[in-house]
């Protein structure tokens, strides 16, 4: 399929709505690959702490596979760790939050000069890296830990969930502190070049809280934090998402990237509100399927309506380069589906899957 849009144009227009060529594989969860990481020469720790290994790796998927995106900084845990939290730099790939910071969300704070805290001024530089080094023409999507997930680190998460039912008042303190910093760093971000934001927030998934929880504790931070930053925004959640959907929907957030939820059925309860991005298999199918099967799962996502292809979660440091371009291969091979509404979109293909979710799970026939 002729190509009549640079990789940037595309991923905009996809995530707000608009004309496409073909529909981008604008993946914006981490790939580093071993085979990527050894194209970029770069190794951990070291991608985390220095800004030009970090814009290298961030623009390998793109060099080596053609996927439509710069991903930099690699972790989730930055914003806890600027935030107080200490890290586990013996798990150097993707260095989790040790425990909580703070007791009190009044004793929260965060420097005056974040600009130059911690691992920020890196991710910083990748950003400014990439833009000059792309001219603009390649999106770069840097990954903001959003605030529940946030608040979560650094009061921990068991505390924070627990808080929702037995101090409502102290829980939504933490994630209000949390979203004024996400807000300022996303700023940040934006201010350096970032293209799109991708806010990551797993610890609102449908496995740990409820539709309700979502409704009180989630979604009026992400209504801030979409209100608050002026680049467009993939919101990302893992797990069963099912149940948050109705809810995701009224976020106001740009494009929702889900993980294990059908992509008919994200499509169909999201309507034409928001963008989606979804969903290959990050478990089986990228690291041990084949290219055909990889080609396969693409095309049909495409059928059942997702604006952009883009993987579950992080591609595990095993997954082939044989992979990742099928996935690319079958973005700009497949035709982007042409219908009127959304009854239609949700496509022959989900047909027979939305009956049988539709009767064991809501009851009925569709």
């Amino acid at each position: 399929m002729a190509s009549e849009m640079t990789p940037t144009r595309r991923a905009l227009a996809a995530v707000l709505g608009g004309r496409l060529d073909y529909v981008p594989p604008a993946n914006p969860l981490a790939q580093t690959t071993a085979e990527l990481m050894n194209f970029a020469n770069a190794k951990w720790p070291d991608a985390h702490h220095d800004a030009k290994m970090m814009a290298d790796l961030a623009a390998a998927p793109f060099e080596v596979c053609g996927i439509e995106a710069a991903r930099p900084q690699f972790d989730i845990s930055l914003e806890a760790e600027v935030l107080g939290c200490k890290l586990d730099w013996n798990k150097p790939d993707r260095p989790p939050v040790t425990g909580p910071a703070y007791t009190d969300p009044k004793d929260i704070s965060w420097p005056d000069n974040l600009e130059e805290s911690g691992r920020i001024p890196h991710v910083l530089g990748a950003i400014e890296i990439l833009r000059k080094r792309y001219d603009g023409g390649l999106p770069i999507i840097p990954v903001l830990t959003a605030p529940f997930t946030v608040a979560g680190h650094i009061a921990g998460v068991e505390n924070l969930v627990m808080m929702t039912v037995t101090d409502p008042d102290k829980a939504h303190a933490f994630i209000s502190a949390a979203t004024d910093f996400c807000i300022e760093y996303g700023r940040l971000q934006a201010g350096y070049g970032a293209h799109i934001l991708f806010p990551a927030d797993p610890s609102s998934s449908g496995d740990l809280i409820s539709g309700e929880t979502y409704k009180e504790f989630v979604l009026p931070y992400h209504k801030k934090l979409a209100a608050s930053i002026s680049c467009p925004l993939i919101m990302h959640i893992c797990g069963d998402t099912s149940a948050l959907l109705p809810y995701i929907r009224e976020s106001n957030i740009d494009c929702f990237s889900f993980d294990n939820v059908p992509a008919w059925y994200v499509r169909k309860i999201l309507g034409n509100k928001m963008s989606i991005l979804g969903s290959l298999d990050v478990i089986e199918l990228m690291p041990n399927g084949t290219p055909q099967q990889v080609y396969a799962r693409t095309v049909e996502c495409i059928q059942q309506g997702v604006d952009l292809v883009g993987t579950s979660c992080d591609v595990s440091y095993g997954t082939s380069l044989e992979n990742l371009k099928a996935y690319v291969q079958a973005c700009r091979e497949t035709p982007i589906p042409d219908y009127d509404n959304i009854e239609d979109m949700v496509r022959e293909i989900g047909a027979g899957k939305a009956r049988r979710m539709k009767a064991e799970i809501l009851g009925g026939d569709l």
